[in-house]
């Protein structure tokens, strides 16, 4: 392993460690939030307030996946570091692989559940003839599809930042934030409609409404997860993270 990936946690004082960690966390936490942001404004934009409920009821749902990501993710960025700092290369192997492939394996069985149980869960969070449709479509997307790759880029952020790769974390979090931000008015709108209260007018668009905010957050999402495989490609022969299944036994 190489000197400066471990420098952080050996060799840095506390205070200056934690200031490292800490503000480009939060920074990367931040931009999470705008997905939720970004699509609630843009599909405020169409003017129908029946979409626009639809986020709301979804949002408790969709959330369900940034738990379980800081579930595992957290954990296992706990056990990662504290064995990196103490040179324990098999505990933090273990603990990145199995947090990495517990949260997909919980992620698929929510999305399992949330696919077979749409109707009596959407029911009891309140969606009504209004509602239902568009609520169903957008979890459709973002959760029984997209969950996946939500929570494997999520926690990948986990892993990657617990060996202080912070630039990394931070890169593939904004990544997803800023992609969702670009994608959500091509997929929601078409050609012709207006924004801003008329002050821009859309070149070309694909028009699937709250649809098209879900497909967003879902390509969003999976090009981060992406962008996170290729940075644990490059440092695999310099890091004591895995995530080799084999490792969580």
């Amino acid at each position: 392993m190489k000197k400066n990936s471990s420098e952080l946690f050996t060799n840095m004082p506390v205070g200056k460690a934690v200031a490292t960690l800490a503000i480009p966390t939060v920074i990367s936490q931040i931009v999470v939030i705008l997905y939720s942001l970004a699509d609630t404004f843009f599909v405020g934009q169409i003017g129908d307030p029946n979409q626009l409920a639809a986020l709301s009821i979804t949002f408790p749902i969709f959330t369900l996946l940034t738990a379980v990501a800081n579930l595992f993710g957290i954990g296992a960025n706990s056990v990662t570091a504290r064995s990196l700092g103490k040179n324990d290369e098999a505990t933090a192997k273990k603990a990145s692989a199995f947090g990495f492939w517990a949260s997909l394996a919980t992620t698929a069985v929510l999305a399992i559940v949330l696919g077979v149980f749409m109707k009596p869960i959407l029911t009891f969070f309140k969606a009504d003839e209004f509602t239902f449709s568009f609520s169903a479509r957008y979890l459709l997307w973002v959760f029984v599809i997209g969950g996946l790759p939500t929570v494997a880029g999520l926690i990948l952020g986990h892993l990657v930042r617990a060996v202080g790769k912070i630039k990394e974390a931070g890169i593939g979090l904004s990544i997803g934030g800023i992609l969702n931000i670009i994608l959500d008015p091509i997929f929601i709108f078409e050609k012709g409609d207006t924004l801003f209260n008329g002050a821009f007018t859309m070149p070309f668009g694909f028009g699937i409404d709250v649809s098209g905010a879900a497909v967003a957050t879902m390509l969003s999402n999976t090009i981060s997860m992406l962008y996170f495989f290729v940075v644990l490609a490059k440092i695999r022969k310099n890091t004591i993270l895995s995530i080799n299944p084999k490792r969580t036994l």
